[in-house]
């Protein structure tokens, strides 16, 4: 439902409707920064998110425009009144993928550019990019003045949206760049093919956690609530300007990931393989930065853990059975 406001200023959100994203638009509207503002949701539900429209808060003034960022005609609309562009959409990858590299390409580089030129276009005041910390590529800790050496098309396309609003910020416009760790933890639009949130899912069906390698490869982490905190600080903080940040908020291993569901869940399981050496690939992050200009994280990855695993409790009787099944079958 969308509520008239006395002075029409926008909040502009592309892929407003996704993981993120809809945790983003409920945070927004109980922000006290940010109470004036109508939230527009830009999202063209290519995951079928449309539960990430639903059951908003009454304290919110939504509109939402069913688009693509590479449609430049539907993308200059949505610029209108808009005082804040917070650029999510992108075709979403985990940080090693090489799946989709053509349309990786399209979306993440050349539909950053036209949400720039829109933005600049319509004369839009501030531009937040959401982008990755999986540009860096293997190693770390990085910090922001680190050089980037991206490992695969999705890591490189996000490099490459970056280098869009750079230029945008060049020719004036307000940006600000967030390279966003591993988002992990609930949110009304869930996606589970990121570490931490598609190994709770496996244990809490009763499946066991398959771990790529050793398991001792780091990722670089934030929980959604941290996620979200860290775009509304961005969008309210000046000192943020024509700043690149990394946000992240923890760096564990996949196995110190796995032991903590463990000894939440004690009847997970661990299966180690092999089968995909890119996942192997190990990187941390540095983000002091945006934590000395005031940014303080709120959740850990026990916090994440513990709340997605209650969302599949219904399953906990199954998981003891079938575990009691697998070792009397491994036994024998």
């Amino acid at each position: 439902m969308t509520k008239k406001i006395k002075s029409k200023r926008v909040i502009l959100i592309t892929g407003g409707a996704g993981y993120i994203g809809s945790r983003l638009i409920r945070d927004l509207a109980t922000d006290p920064h940010f109470a004036d503002y109508a939230i527009r949701i830009y999202d063209n539900l290519q995951r079928h998110h449309f539960c990430g429209l639903m059951d908003l808060p009454a304290e919110g003034h939504y509109e939402f425009i069913e688009g693509d960022i590479l449609d430049n005609l539907n993308l200059e609309r949505a610029m209108d009144d808009v005082q804040i562009v917070v650029h999510l959409a992108a075709l979403v990858r985990t940080p090693v993928s090489f799946d989709h590299p053509e349309w990786s390409e399209q979306v993440n580089h050349w539909g950053t550019a036209s949400v720039v030129n829109c933005a600049l276009s319509a004369g839009v005041p501030r531009f937040i990019y959401v982008s990755s910390a999986s540009i860096y590529g293997p190693g770390g800790p990085f910090r922001e003045i680190n050089t980037c050496r991206p490992v695969g098309p999705y890591a490189l396309s996000k490099l490459k949206g970056e280098q869009e609003v750079l230029l945008g910020g060049e020719r004036g416009l307000h940006t600000t760049i967030l390279r966003m760790g591993t988002v992990y933890g609930n949110a009304p639009a869930m996606r589970f093919d990121a570490t931490a949130n598609y190994l709770v899912y496996l244990a809490g069906t009763g499946r066991p956690m398959i771990i790529h390698g050793s398991g001792e490869q780091h990722r670089p982490s934030i929980h959604i609530r941290d996620a979200s905190a860290s775009i509304r600080f961005c969008m309210a903080n000046f000192s943020t300007e024509g700043e690149i940040l990394n946000a992240v908020t923890q760096n564990p291993s996949i196995n110190e990931i796995a032991y903590a569901i463990r000894a939440l869940s004690p009847h997970s399981r661990l299966r180690y393989t092999d089968q995909d050496i890119l996942t192997e690939l190990s990187f941390t992050v540095d983000a002091a930065k945006l934590q000395k200009l005031g940014f303080k994280p709120q959740y850990t990855l026990e916090d994440g853990i513990k709340e997605m695993l209650a969302r599949w409790q219904g399953f906990q009787p199954a998981i003891s059975h079938t575990a009691s099944l697998l070792e009397s079958l491994d036994e024998a």
